[in-house]
């Protein structure tokens, strides 16, 4: 009985789709809905690596070129240099214009 009943609704509401032309809509939409009805259940740590906001003081001393321990006058000329070559307004990349300003971010925050 149950089954019946299911089958039912399940021809009511395909046979309304079909109706409202929206069944075509579905159909285009559904790898994309099964592809991230996946995705749900996963963590976010891959999104987090892939931000280039988040890094740690080495990783930022190293993007800059400099050493532990170096003062503020050395990392915002080292910021500096680096941004003029990489500022996406003189043909850089946007990735790695992010990457330097993070890296000057980061270091300042942890002084």
């Amino acid at each position: 009985m149950l089954i019946l009943i299911l089958s039912i609704i399940f021809i009511a509401i395909m046979g309304l789709l079909v109706k409202f032309k929206v069944l075509g809509f579905f159909l285009y939409l559904l790898p994309y809905i099964m592809r991230n009805l996946g995705n749900l259940g996963k963590s976010y740590s891959k999104s987090k690596t892939n931000n280039p906001t988040s890094m740690n003081e080495d990783e930022a001393y190293e993007i800059l070129g400099l050493n532990p321990g170096d003062d503020l006058d050395k990392i915002e000329e080292a910021y500096r240099n680096l941004i003029k070559k990489n500022h996406p307004d003189r043909g850089g990349s946007e990735y790695i214009a992010k990457k330097i300003n993070s890296a000057r971010e980061t270091l300042i925050k942890s002084r």
